[in-house]
């Protein structure tokens, strides 16, 4: 193995570590990509050339992270279906909307290649969007420094929306966690055999992402059925964020300060553009469902699943609700995403 991956490695780690201790959310993806993306600049600014991570850290990583995300939902959803059927509905035109609006601000004003734009506008999560765009040999860096900043953007400025009108800190503000301290060895046994077999079965059942859906359903079945009960290590989650951010921040290599700098700036725009989306759906169904404003518009806000039910938690609300609602549209944004792709935009996979 070539001795600088271990830099890279290094330097996610300090980043993800400043980021914990800062309070930043999802402090070792987001951290992680952000100390090892700034060596790889720093390194290559004189010209030389860095080794990227393997692929393969990734695609094991997420599948870890895909069966995580599904064990944190129990049968208590089945309940709770019937009465937001309507705002499950609408989170396709929220998709819509937000990605047509998001790909004209990448393409037009950004003047971004049509396939590059296309995923980095994606209203999904950080790490399934890079994943489809990825299989599509979209330029991971462009996409990554997009998503890295629409999260950035989301998941701090709701937290502090929250603090200047209820004049109290939310979310990871407020020190709030969906791990779980009285793990046991079963716990991790689980989660590392649920992600073995759903990456094989997302696989051959030709998922898209199927590395991380695969694992997310299989998990998501298994504990809403009750068949299995499973507690979160706080430093697996850390773990499998921290090596598939820094992998993540290896891609940066080659970049110019340049196209960073752009693709931090039209991440921006397209943040508090899919806020706005999100706002206007939630005030929309605040008289047909059984939530309030703020519910719903956290609910709506195109964050990461886990910091968004953070803030759930923070508003004594049922952070199912929420979560069922980013689960959701991380499932719906990788399906219309995929179609989309390749039936309209004719986008295939590249070699």
């Amino acid at each position: 193995m070539d001795p600088r991956l271990l830099l890279i490695f290094l330097a996610g780690f300090v980043g993800g570590t400043g980021a914990f201790f800062i309070g930043a959310p999802m402090p070792y993806m987001l951290g992680g990509i952000f100390g090892a993306a700034s060596f790889v600049l720093w390194y290559e600014r004189g010209g030389a050339k860095l080794p990227q991570v393997t692929r393969w850290v990734r695609l094991l990583f997420m599948a870890i992270i895909g069966s995580m995300i599904g064990s944190r939902f129990t049968p208590e959803i089945l309940a709770l279906l019937p009465q937001f059927w309507l705002s499950g509905l609408l989170l396709l035109p929220f998709i819509m909307v937000s990605h047509a609006g998001s790909y004209a601000i990448m393409r037009w004003v950004g003047k971004y290649e049509s396939r590059d734009a296309y995923f980095a506008s994606l209203p999904g999560g950080i790490v399934d969007s890079i994943a489809l765009a990825e299989q599509a040999g979209a330029d991971v860096r462009i996409v990554t420094a997009q998503h890295f900043t629409r999260i950035i953007l989301v998941v701090a400025a709701v937290p502090l929306l929250f603090l200047v009108v209820e004049g109290e800190a939310v979310g990871s503000l407020a020190g709030e966690t969906l791990a779980a301290a009285n793990y046991s060895a079963k716990d991790v046994g689980l989660i590392l055999v649920i992600a073995a077999v759903g990456l094989t079965l997302g696989t051959l059942a030709r998922l898209p992402v199927g590395h991380m859906m695969g694992p997310l359903f299989l998990s998501l079945g298994l504990t809403i059925s009750g068949v299995v009960e499973i507690e979160i290590p706080d430093w697996m989650g850390h773990m499998a964020q921290f090596m598939v951010g820094t992998s993540l921040g290896s891609q940066f290599t080659g970049m110019s300060r340049h196209l960073l700098i752009k693709g931090l700036r039209y991440g921006l725009f397209v943040g508090v553009y899919m806020l706005a989306v999100g706002s206007s759906i939630a005030y929309l169904l605040t008289h047909y469902v059984p939530a309030d404003f703020a519910v719903l518009f956290v609910s709506f806000a195109a964050g990461g699943l886990a910091e968004m039910s953070l803030i759930a938690l923070s508003l004594n609300f049922n952070p199912v609700v929420v979560a069922l609602h980013h689960l959701g549209r991380i499932v719906l944004t990788i399906w219309v995403g995929h179609f989309l792709a390749r039936h309209v935009f004719k986008i295939s996979a590249k070699d």
